[in-house]
């Protein structure tokens, strides 16, 4: 860490922009406020972009300012299943700083390709805060920089980096922010309907009888969308979707 100007109360830089990241996502009442926000924030702590992303069982979803066609790669691709980054932030569980530059392939073409694809982007450093969320979600929030290293001014307070990402999550839930949703997990239509119907307590047959498909089609589309959110079951299946708003108000 380097030295870093503090003032007559003893607070950093990094302090009085976290005080102020904090007003501003309290005050946000649209996504724009939030991203200018953060960004700002990013900035102050020398890196260049963030990134929010949420992951729940297959499906993920983000909320960033990295390069759009790396967003859309990332998404198309399933990135998120070889992202040394998101391997990481499931081990160990507090902030930690990683380089791209780290990140050895041993063979994987793959892995290889991921790596030097997201230095291209502008990805090479960065600093990640994991959080558990309900229902088995893991939320992260990342700050990255195009450069091979970022030294941060001074050490970040962990509490406050877990204040920051339920801050986040938080707020985009009540302004309903647009994270972006990966292509492949989204719910088809007929999934939909056989969620919304369970959702009303219905059974698979009734479900069946009122959709006008077979029993078993109708136990396929509700294990596909088990699968794509990660749920063990129905009851959580939709748990999972009221707790997301995903269903439509009753």
């Amino acid at each position: 860490m380097t030295d870093l100007q503090v003032d007559k109360t003893g607070e950093t830089l990094v302090d009085g922009e976290f005080r102020s990241l904090v007003d501003m996502l309290e005050a946000a009442q649209d996504e724009l406020t939030i991203k200018g926000a953060m960004k700002r924030f990013a900035e102050a702590c020398g890196y260049e972009r963030f990134a929010y992303l949420q992951k729940e069982g297959a499906q993920i979803k983000t909320f960033n300012t990295y390069p759009k066609p790396w967003e859309r790669t990332y998404l198309s691709a399933d990135y998120s299943n070889i992202d040394p980054v998101v391997t990481q932030a499931k081990r160990k569980g507090d902030i930690f700083f990683w380089t791209a530059d780290d990140w050895r392939p041993r063979g994987s073409t793959e892995l290889r390709k991921f790596r030097n694809e997201s230095i291209e982007h502008g990805i090479r450093c960065g600093m990640t805060i994991p959080v558990e969320g309900s229902y088995g979600t893991s939320m992260m929030l990342t700050f990255a920089s195009s450069e091979r290293n970022v030294e941060l001014p001074v050490a970040f307070d962990p509490k406050k980096a877990v204040q920051l990402v339920m801050m986040i999550h938080y707020r985009l839930k009540m302004i309903g922010g647009k994270t972006t949703l990966n292509p492949k997990q989204a719910l088809s239509p007929r999934e939909m309907d056989c969620l919304i119907w369970a959702a009303k307590g219905k059974s698979t047959l009734t479900t069946a009888n009122l959709v006008g498909i077979a029993f078993r089609t109708v136990q396929h589309h509700l294990d596909k969308a088990r699968g794509k959110l990660g749920a063990e079951s129905v009851p959580h299946l939709v748990a999972i979707a009221k707790d997301r708003g995903l269903l439509p108000p009753s």
